[in-house]
């Protein structure tokens, strides 16, 4: 016996749109899964035609409180508010509707915070209105100090600029006066999960992004390999150059004879892997992204794996192997995406693929995580965006691990601090630190092994990569304002 899903309120929105840009916030809701109630735009331009919606004029300054008078007069049981410039994904509306049936006063939901440039500043998931997107009760407008349940759906659903908040934040504590937080409600993420069917296609065209920094000792190994691929439709690869002072351009150059695709993309501007591969996004003419590093070296089939898990996913990871490059760390291998135990499964970015047109509406890379966390965090939202992130395990890369003591310990540091960054922007959707208990025999056993760092080459290579990591934890945590050691 199959079971009917009960009725979902309906949901006005009402727009802010003091700077006169409506377009972006209205035509996200005409897109939309469940159709909104009523859209109403407050704007001190002039009102243009527009299908299915209201304009109402307000005074240059005065768009917060003609936001709530607008909120007033609609019928819909729940009223939502939105920036003129914000974009809310296709499943925002049922996402608040199917969250307020347990009659909350308030439904809030993520944000992805948005630079100028259209790339990811952060995201906005924490409790409260600052930043947030939110639908208010209609009978609470007005309302001072009554009880109401706060929900929160652990989704990234709208698109929004980083100096967009003031409006719609204003018009929320307007509108709500002092509503009394009460946060029973907050379903889980695996609760709002969408079947989104899949794609059903293979790429038109795939470009393949290698961001590279003084590598041309690895890079011609890594080119060779591309070359050695056995996918045979169109395809081209991106060097994406950040800031090289040895000779890697070079290197690329004399690749073109068996890789005529290739490009030189420069991203010296400034450091940082995750700026060159959102350089290597914005010049790659395929439909279809791969990422790999400089100092890897791909299997023959590794292209042809994560194509052909195209149709049925956003963005695939693919598995690493250090075997072959790193034989002597057998026990440093990274575990296979299946086998991932931090929040939710991720893409590492040594390996991994997305279409681009979900890249770009995930914001891209963040360029705010530095030596790690970034594949974490862009996998992180592609599924808290309602995004299909799978693993295929035949798409294999040959890794390579830091032999360099020093390398290795910067690296590991670099993961440390991006943990507690991790932390503070997942925390509140399940990202959870490890418990005091874990936290004591981390460190107990680091104290403990110290002699290690005279016994042997492994052990103090062991004790390296734990101490630093640890030393990261700290670092991150002070640098982000959290408890996360």
């Amino acid at each position: 016996m199959t079971s009917v899903e009960p009725p979902l309120p309906e949901i006005g929105v009402v727009v802010a749109a003091p700077e006169r840009h409506w377009e972006p916030a209205v035509n996200s809701l005409l897109r939309q899964s469940l159709p909104p109630g009523a859209i109403t735009v407050v704007t001190p331009a002039a009102p243009p035609p527009a299908p299915r919606t209201r304009f109402v004029h307000c005074a240059p300054g005065a768009a917060a409180e003609a936001c709530v008078e607008a909120s007033r007069t609609m019928r819909t049981p729940y009223v939502a508010f939105l920036h003129g410039r914000d974009e809310a994904l296709p499943d925002w509306l049922r996402h608040l509707a199917r969250a307020s049936r347990g009659g909350a006063g308030l439904v809030q939901c993520g944000t992805l915070r948005l630079r100028a440039d259209a790339l990811v500043e952060g995201i906005a998931l924490a409790p409260g209105l600052d930043g947030a997107a939110y639908a208010l009760r209609r009978d609470l407008l007005g309302t001072s100090g009554r009880t109401a349940a706060w929900a929160t759906v652990p989704r990234l659903l709208v698109r929004r600029r980083i100096d967009d908040t003031p409006v719609t934040v204003s018009a929320a504590l307007a509108a709500g006066d002092s509503l009394v937080r009460d946060t029973r409600l907050a379903p889980s993420v695996e609760a709002l999960s969408v079947d989104v069917p899949g794609r059903g296609r293979a790429p038109d065209l795939v470009s393949v992004v290698i961001p590279v920094r003084d590598g041309a000792l690895t890079l011609f190994a890594q080119l060779r390999a591309l070359a050695a691929q056995t996918y045979t439709a169109p395809w081209e690869v991106l060097v994406v150059d950040n800031g090289s002072t040895d000779t890697t351009r070079e290197v690329a150059e004399k690749a073109r004879a068996d890789l005529p695709g290739l490009r030189i993309v420069d991203a010296g501007e400034r450091p940082g892997e995750s700026y060159a591969r959102n350089r290597g996004i914005a010049a790659a003419r395929g439909d279809f992204i791969a990422f790999c590093d400089a100092d890897d070296v791909a299997d023959p089939g590794w292209l042809t794996a994560l194509v052909r898990a195209a149709p049925d996913a956003d963005l695939i990871g693919g598995s690493l192997d250090s075997s072959v490059l790193s034989p002597a760390y057998a026990d440093e291998q990274p575990v296979p995406m299946t086998e991932q135990t931090d929040f939710l499964p991720f893409a590492r970015g040594a390996n991994c693929a997305a279409w681009k047109d979900v890249l770009t509406t995930i914001g891209g890379w963040d360029e705010n995580y530095r030596g790690g966390g970034e594949d974490m965090d862009l996998s992180w939202r592609a599924h808290l965006c309602g995004y299909r992130v799978a693993y295929a395990h035949d798409a294999r890369m040959h890794y390579r691990l830091r032999a360099e003591l020093s390398s290795l310990a910067r690296q590991k540091w670099n993961y440390g601090r991006s943990g507690a960054r991790l932390y503070a922007a997942y925390g509140h959707v399940g990202f959870e630190r490890r418990g005091n208990r874990t936290v004591l025999m981390n460190w107990s056993w680091l104290l403990l092994h110290t002699p290690d760092l005279a016994r042997s080459p492994k052990l103090r290579r062991r004790w390296i990569r734990y101490g630093a990591r640890l030393s990261g934890f700290l670092a991150g945590s002070a640098e982000q304002g959290v408890r996360y050691l």
